[in-house]
């Protein structure tokens, strides 16, 4: 019987390492969407600051215009000042010089804001797609390491459906038959080890006299607690 625990013990280190590969199975999935959905989260706000940048640069080039327009306009009416015949006719053109000096003016100063914005935004643009370049070299790397992991996991299950399905050739059906009722009434431990007097599943205390049967018997025992089938593990080394 002490072979056959032994094979159980095997059966549900093998059964348990599978169950864990499964999780990481379904895990990294959710892991990968959520590196990506990171990843375009940050480049996308990248990108509305260059669009953003874009537009400034643009604004600037039209309030350069505007006053390049404005200074011709203010030159041609100055020269009006020159053929002018009347009083009234000089009054009116001073009065319109004064109005286009005062707007570009006014246009040099939204420049010069504009130049100032400008400045910083594009400080910061740079710093923000120098930090892009470092995300997306995380990124693709993370995600070829979950990938490749991905990949190697079917691999792994393979390797634990064989050694399992060989150990289980060798345990008698009437005793697979109590593991898997053990196991799918425990959330997936059928068989525990039980060191002072407590067991390794429920973590309760066991009888003295059931514990102290369990170090020298040759019978499949169960936890009076949880169920599980229970062995003693000396771990004095």
């Amino acid at each position: 019987m002490r072979d056959q625990l032994a094979l159980l013990i095997e059966l549900q280190k093998v059964e348990s390492a599978a169950g864990k590969i499964s999780a990481r199975k379904k895990d990294l999935p959710v892991q990968m969407g959520e590196l990506e959905t990171k990843f375009i989260g940050f480049s996308v706000g990248v990108e509305t600051q260059q669009e953003q940048l874009e537009e400034l640069r643009k604004r600037r080039k039209e309030k350069d215009n505007q006053l390049r327009m404005g200074q011709e306009t203010l030159k041609r009416t100055r020269e009006r000042l020159l053929e002018v015949k009347t009083n009234r006719e000089y009054q009116s053109i001073l009065k319109e010089i004064e109005t286009l000096e005062t707007k570009n003016s006014h246009t040099e100063d939204e420049i010069i804001s504009l130049l100032e914005e400008l400045d910083v935004f594009e400080k910061e643009v740079k710093t923000k797609e120098a930090d892009l370049d470092v995300q997306r070299q995380y990124y693709e790397e993370d995600k070829a390491r979950m990938a490749k992991e991905l990949n190697s996991i079917a691999e792994e299950l393979e390797i634990c459906a064989r050694k399992s399905g060989e150990i289980r050739k060798k345990i008698p059906t009437e005793i697979l038959r109590k593991y898997e009722q053990i196991k799918s009434a425990t959330r997936g431990v059928a068989v525990v080890s039980v060191w002072k007097e407590v067991c390794g599943g429920c973590h309760m205390s066991i009888p003295p006299q059931l514990y102290n049967e369990l170090q020298k018997s040759n019978v499949l025992i169960t936890c009076p607690n949880c169920s599980r089938i229970v062995y003693w593990e000396n771990r004095n080394g």
